[in-house]
């Protein structure tokens, strides 16, 4: 057991074994005084007393038998107010023990100072001496040898079995609590020392069965353990691409120069492929460098206020100029003139950029690439890029804007919709591929409004 357990047991242990001493202290001031060993006088006792003495000196002695004959016949037992009047009968001819009855003489003298007694005087002028007797004890069979000590009443017997009882719960129960608590933070430690380690697929959620703040700890640990492990398997599998798509170029330039070399009649030519082929790798990592700053996340201090409408209609002007020359359309359905959110506008332009070009190179010549524009009801900006080119696999859709995912021959170097994607992530929109029917494909960009 850990630190927190203990801290945990010893803390609800302690503020149990307080809430008993509180609750039995009050229960003593509260019971009923044991100044007599014949005379009720808690405050039950004193309640009764002042009632019947209310009644008496208000209606008369008569009233007040009236009511305890009422209270005998109703419940068959007689209420325990004695009432003796100034020639020692007691009102419903009760007997009166013997000392009690010695008290009651002695009322008004210096013999007499403890409570329990009430002298009263009638409406009728008549004084009464109202008390109630304790109920008589059960004898107990002991031997004394002090015959004086014999008369005294028996102490009552610890409680022993009872103090063991609630000890034990109270451990129980403070061992309990102390384990709810404690254990899911053992496990989340347990994990955290795993995880460290590098095995990032531990999951603890699914063996608890809480449903708690500490049951969203472990699944929030769950998440943050599934998103870390998926991020570094993609940056491994990136590191993994680079490497391939590097080694390309850089082959076909080591050909080039050992050509060169080999042949001087045909440098030329080899100066041309080498040039080509450094072009390509500087395309290639200015593309990585855009999507690593991607990654990291632009700096959202650098945004501004744009009109998103002008941007997408610079990349739909010069779209449509390049459609032109390679017998396509671009047919364009947008009422908006003015839609303003806080973006970077190359990266956003670039985006629109990209997606107009992909949509251009795959759809047949003749067709159209279509364009629509409008708000949707959550005051969101929906923008859908449609062709009428083949369209994409089904069980290649969702590895659309994968890094260096390619399909077909007119594919690039799978970068282009990895930066659309990361860059739409970034203004807080959203991206998705959808293949339409009997051919085509879909992109829809949604893009939230300047609130």
């Amino acid at each position: 057991m850990g630190k927190l357990f203990w801290k945990f047991f010893f803390g609800f242990w302690l503020c149990l074994i307080l809430a008993a001493g509180a609750t039995g202290a009050v229960l003593y001031l509260l019971r009923e005084k044991p100044h007599s060993t014949d005379l009720a006088e808690g405050p039950r006792a004193q309640f009764l007393l002042e009632t019947a003495q209310e009644i008496i000196e208000g209606k008369g002695p008569k009233a007040l038998e009236r009511v305890l004959v009422k209270g005998r016949s109703r419940t068959g037992q007689t209420m325990p107010i004695f009432a003796v009047s100034q020639d020692g009968k007691e009102l419903l001819g009760r007997g009166i023990p013997d000392n009690i009855n010695e008290r009651i003489k002695n009322l008004g003298t210096e013999k007499s100072d403890e409570d329990g007694i009430i002298q009263v005087t009638a409406v009728d002028g008549s004084q009464w001496v109202l008390f109630i007797p304790k109920p008589p004890r059960v004898p107990q069979k002991r031997i004394h040898k002090d015959p004086e000590k014999a008369l005294e009443p028996p102490l009552p017997p610890f409680p022993t079995l009872g103090v063991v009882v609630a000890m034990l719960a109270s451990v129980l129960f403070a061992g309990g609590l102390a384990y709810n608590f404690s254990s899911p933070l053992r496990k989340l430690k347990r994990a955290f020392e795993q995880a460290g380690r590098g095995e990032l697929g531990i999951r603890i959620a699914p063996d608890s069965p809480r449903k708690d703040e500490m049951g969203e700890l472990l699944s929030g640990f769950d998440a943050m353990a599934e998103q870390i492990e998926r991020h570094i398997k993609q940056h491994q599998t990136l590191l993994h691409d680079v490497s391939h798509e590097l080694r390309s170029p850089l082959a076909r330039l080591n050909m080039a120069t050992g050509l060169a070399r080999q042949s001087p009649a045909n440098l030329e030519k080899s100066l041309s492929r080498i040039e080509l082929e450094a072009e390509r790798l500087d395309r290639l990592i200015g593309e990585l460098l855009n999507l690593s700053r991607l990654e990291t996340g632009i700096n959202s201090g650098s945004f501004s206020t744009h009109n998103v409408i002008d941007l997408l209609n610079a990349v739909i002007d010069d779209a449509q100029f390049e459609a032109q020359n390679c017998n396509r359309r671009v047919v364009v359905n947008c009422a908006l003139q003015k839609w303003l959110s806080r973006c970077d506008p190359e990266a956003l332009q670039g985006a629109f950029e990209n997606l107009l070009r992909n949509a251009l190179r795959y759809t047949p010549e003749g067709s159209a690439v279509t364009v629509d524009c409008y708000p949707d009801n959550q005051q969101r900006l929906q923008i859908h890029i449609r062709d009428e080119g083949p369209g994409v696999p089904a069980d290649a859709i969702d590895k659309l804007f994968t890094p260096f995912f390619k399909i077909g021959p007119l594919a690039g170097n799978g970068l282009g919709l990895a930066i659309v994607k990361k860059t739409v992530e970034v203004h807080k929109g959203t991206l998705e591929a959808t293949n339409l029917q009997p051919h085509g494909l879909k992109i829809s960009l949604s893009l939230p409004k300047l609130s």
